[in-house]
């Protein structure tokens, strides 16, 4: 048969028509959901994979990590099931941590597709689930068997028969049944649009399989970022980044190595993994962190897919707190292992000044766990976004996750779900890290129970950068750490490591808050234009204190007219 081969033309096209397929998936398991982690915070991903388990395409509002892990997920089913079979109405599950994202709560499902009885490829989903169990005080957690349902590679349907088993064995091992199996089947229907919709885009261009298409866009992709990679200086890039998430500091050491058009990165010397907290992080969620990183930076403009990541090597000492090894807890890996981005971004700070950030906010994640006087309970998550930081071109945006990229839930659809109230929620002036360009903005939340309601709460906490701020670049100022509020007091150090995870609402008059952590600044902050500073007093985004302190900027308390005279002499001394 005769090799297949495509124009630009029609190669571009059927990407972007399998991008579209991708999205379609994304679009059904966004309106066929349950929980609000999916349907509002999009804490999911939908990929297209090849017979050989390489990653074809992603869904645009796919988080980045999981576009990695899912490849090798479907990588272990080919491998584990090739005896026993895969066969049309095959449908796989699993949530391993050391399998798929990092932790328990992001449950993947693989779907194969065939025709005429040839394995074609599959249609792959994760999404974040509302509960699976375990314990709620999860700072306290000591190894993985404390952290909920752990569900191995297993068929969900065979054949196109379903095993109920399964489905009863997570139902009653979570505190959600319904919205949980609710989100299975959504991620069930989600890879069945992806699966039928590639077929019929295969029959639509008259295209035998996937093969020839998905080796064309892959090598594409690889010389793009063989191409990207040969462009640095050789060398070795170091940096070492220091995380301060629970008892004691703990570092990342990262060596970044240029080789001709290939990157090595090794985390030789990072802290050992810890023995309760929950923050160890597995090397599937650390292998994506990097791949995320160094596609951001050096190739953003291409569509994700295995061939950009073929000359990117990882690796990290197992048993390091970046390669925790069973039966470590990981639930909360994500306070560490997102710091491995700004761990890859500052050993290239140097060599791309002008495509890097400064280290951003990160992740507050809350959870409520309601209970009311007749015994009915509900809960639900609240993912809070800290500031982005700046790099040379422009100021972080306040309020955006990043690496996540995971949406923040919109209070009113929080406060539907469990019976609390938000008593505040907003920015926090002159948090962002001072520079050229300013880091984005942190902000601050208030819980309370719901007047009138006959129950408690518990409120568990997870700030990501409580002791350790953000970092800046080029001079640039850090931006402002994270913190958790009780009753508006800010919690100590020891307090947020025994109570953080646990705690609870009983008076309407309580309140539970916290902080999240602000952008890092790029740049001096006596370089940004006096305009700009004028313009952040003007919307509260900074003090007339900061404008001057730190910016050298004086301005007029009551027209904030910038005084030139005094300013020039202000930035002199500074």
């Amino acid at each position: 048969m005769a090799e297949t081969t495509f124009d630009p033309l029609t190669l571009e096209i059927l990407w972007q028509r399998l991008i579209a397929v991708a999205d379609q998936m994304s679009t059904t398991l966004a309106r066929t959901a349950f929980s609000t982690t999916i349907t509002a915070s999009n804490d999911y991903g939908c990929v297209l994979i090849d017979a050989e388990a390489q990653c074809i395409a992603h869904a645009q509002r796919s988080l980045p990590i999981f576009n990695r892990t899912m490849p090798y997920t479907t990588g272990l089913t080919l491998e584990r099931f090739r005896r026993e079979g895969i066969r049309p109405g095959d449908v796989f599950i699993s949530n391993d941590p050391w399998e798929n994202a990092g932790h328990n709560p992001d449950i993947t499902l693989i779907t194969p597709f065939f025709k005429e009885g040839a394995l074609l490829g599959f249609a792959a989903s994760i999404a974040h689930h509302a509960d699976v169990g375990g314990a709620v005080d999860t700072n306290q957690v000591r190894d993985s068997f404390e952290e909920g349902l752990l569900i191995p590679l297993v068929k969900l349907y065979r054949g196109g028969e379903i095993n109920q088993t399964v489905l009863e064995f997570v139902g009653a091992n979570v505190r959600l049944p319904t919205a949980v199996i609710g989100d299975i089947h959504a991620q069930v229907a989600a890879n069945q649009t992806g699966a039928e919709r590639c077929l019929a885009l295969l029959d639509e261009y008259n295209l035998p399989d996937l093969r020839a298409l998905s080796a064309e866009i892959q090598r594409r992709s690889e010389m793009a970022m063989r191409a990207a990679i040969a462009s640095l200086p050789d060398g070795l890039y170091r940096s070492t980044v220091v995380v301060d998430e629970l008892d004691q500091p703990l570092q990342l050491a990262c060596a970044l190595e240029v080789r001709d058009d290939e990157i090595f990165i090794d985390f030789s010397g990072t802290s050992p993994q810890q023995p309760r907290g929950a923050i160890n992080v597995t090397f599937t969620f650390t292998h994506g962190q990097i791949a995320y990183a160094l596609k951001a930076t050096l190739l953003p403009d291409v569509p994700g897919n295995d061939g950009c990541y073929r000359p990117i090597h990882a690796s990290a000492p197992p048993g390091c707190i970046l390669n925790a090894q069973r039966p470590a807890s990981v639930s909360q890996r994500h306070r560490i292992g997102a710091h491995i981005f700004g761990a890859v971004i500052q050993a290239l700070a140097d060599v791309l000044p002008e495509r890097v950030i400064a280290g951003s906010g990160f992740l507050v994640s809350t959870r409520v766990f309601a209970s009311a006087a007749d015994g009915a309970s509900s809960h639900s998550y609240l993912f809070s976004a800290g500031g982005m930081g700046a790099n040379a071109r422009a100021s972080g945006i306040s309020t955006v996750q990043v690496p996540a990229l995971a949406g923040a839930v919109p209070v009113e659809l929080f406060e539907i779900t469990v019976p609390i109230l938000t008593r505040c929620r907003e920015f926090i002036p002159d948090s962002g890290g001072a520079g050229k360009h300013r880091g984005g903005l942190a902000q601050r939340l208030e819980l309370q129970i719901l007047p009138g309601f006959a129950g408690s709460a518990i409120v568990s906490v997870h700030a990501a950068g409580q002791n350790v701020p953000p970092f800046g670049l080029r001079g640039g100022l850090g931006g402002a750490p994270a913190e958790i509020l009780r009753d508006g007091v800010v919690l100590s150090r020891a307090e947020k490591v025994q109570q953080a995870s646990a705690l609870l609402l009983e008076d309407a008059e309580a309140s539970v808050g916290f902080q999240t952590a602000a952008g890092g600044g790029y740049g001096k902050p006596r370089e940004r234009a006096i305009e700009s500073v004028q313009r952040d007093a003007r919307d509260g985004l900074i003090s007339l204190e900061q404008a001057a302190s730190v910016y050298g900027v004086i301005l007029d308390k009551e027209s904030l007219q910038p005084d030139i005279a005094a300013t020039v002499a202000k930035r002199d001394e500074l």
